[in-house]
């Protein structure tokens, strides 16, 4: 029986026309942070958790192996074939919205992305009742974009249905440092969650929140604050006046 990369790069290989070898390459699975949260959540013993985050992972990885695709297309045949590649490139979006629809997903960004947050609380929410969940936190803060304006938009998406983020006023714990941090970053995420989508003022409250989120969340994972966030570092200093409210 062919693998699913096998059968989707036949599938790719059928609307772009690029060799098999090419396509196959595009759909081989990568394991990336939604995977690795999957395995610390599972680890956790959060098994409906992980599970429903490797199916969101699928379809997106789905999803962006058609985009890819369109893009290999592209980048091969810009200068000497746009037809063809406007022909295959709308093909290929067309798949990918079609794979997204088919799992009750309406767009490729903001949508799949949400439900990968939502793992993400459960994480550091599960982080804060341990004693040290420092591989939980970690994993959830891997699963972040350094890019706190993207994060306002995402953890502001309903995902496939709705979900809260109510639990996280009635999360208790040890005192210890990394419970105490984890904590904090899923109670910002609720708060980041309520922000209304309404207009400027709103996404950049919900991006302020979700720095204080990551702040946290480094601290759970016994890291420097914002580590490797360069952006989200200067978002700290051009919009937050360098400080993280004490919450």
């Amino acid at each position: 029986m062919q693998s699913r990369a096998a059968q989707l790069a036949r599938q790719v290989q059928a609307v772009t026309g690029l060799p098999y070898t090419r396509c196959l390459k595009i759909c081989e699975p990568t394991e990336d942070s939604w995977v690795r949260l999957a395995r610390e959540l599972r680890t956790a013993g959060l098994l409906r958790g992980a599970n429903q985050l490797l199916a969101v992972g699928a379809v997106a990885a789905e999803a962006g192996t058609w985009y890819s695709a369109g893009g290999e297309v592209e980048g091969i045949f810009y200068y000497t074939d746009h037809e063809r590649v406007r022909r295959t490139y709308t093909a290929c979006s067309a798949a990918a919205e079609a794979a997204l629809k088919r799992a009750g997903f309406d767009t490729y960004s903001f949508d799949t992305s949400a439900e990968a947050y939502h793992a993400a609380f459960l994480a550091l929410s599960k982080a804060g009742t341990l004693l040290d969940g420092r591989m939980l936190a970690r994993a959830a803060l891997d699963v972040f974009a350094d890019d706190a304006t993207w994060c306002s938009d995402v953890i502001r998406t309903r995902g496939r249905s709705p979900f809260t983020y109510d639990t996280a006023s009635d999360l208790t714990g040890p005192g210890t440092p990394t419970a105490v941090s984890a904590r904090k970053a899923a109670r910002a995420m609720a708060r980041a969650a309520a922000v209304p989508v309404k207009g400027d003022e709103e996404w950049y409250e919900a991006a302020g929140i979700m720095v204080e989120v990551m702040w946290h969340a480094g601290e759970a994972a016994g890291l420097p604050p914002l580590e490797g966030c360069p952006n989200c570092q200067n978002h700290l200093r051009g919009f937050m006046d360098g400080e993280i409210p004490q919450r």
